[in-house]
């Protein structure tokens, strides 16, 4: 059965919408801390796998902290894509920080198809990308307990 999102997670995923319609960075930032206050829920979901591809704002490591606490299974192909993504604000970060997440976020959501895009992220060109999902992949099964769907 599925909790019906409470006013403040409902106000705060029509933030979320209104920061994606706008493409405005600031507001999407506002909208991301008020989703968190009020508990991620369901609802913020299609929000939260909407922003992580949007290139106009800098939290995209909050967002796919968002979705890996969720495991949000839906997510499984845009935190792919994102561990590709290079953004101009994260170009100091050499050891490509973002795409490391991505890997965690995958093995926690933790169903055959998060499975399947590790594989794929393991094979690519980059050596860090896919080391860090080798290493998601070797511990697939000594962290099954942490894989599933959870909601704070």
């Amino acid at each position: 059965m599925q909790i019906q999102p409470t006013q403040a997670q409902t106000a705060a995923a029509n933030g979320l919408e209104s920061a994606i319609l706008s493409q405005d960075g600031e507001l999407a930032e506002h909208a991301i801390n008020r989703a968190g206050a009020a508990g991620l829920h369901p609802v913020h979901e299609p929000f939260l796998i909407l922003l992580i591809e949007a290139p106009w704002h800098s939290r995209h490591e909050d967002l796919v902290g968002a979705l890996q606490d969720m495991r949000t299974p839906t997510a499984v192909g845009a935190l792919e894509r994102t561990a590709h993504a290079r953004y101009k604000y994260l170009d100091y970060d050499v050891y490509l920080g973002l795409a490391r997440k991505c890997t965690w976020a995958l093995a926690d959501i933790g169903t055959p198809e998060a499975h399947q895009a590790l594989t794929r992220l393991a094979a690519c060109d980059n050596p860090l990308i896919a080391g860090y999902a080798n290493k998601r992949l070797t511990s697939w099964q000594k962290e099954l307990p942490r894989k599933g769907r959870h909601f704070s």
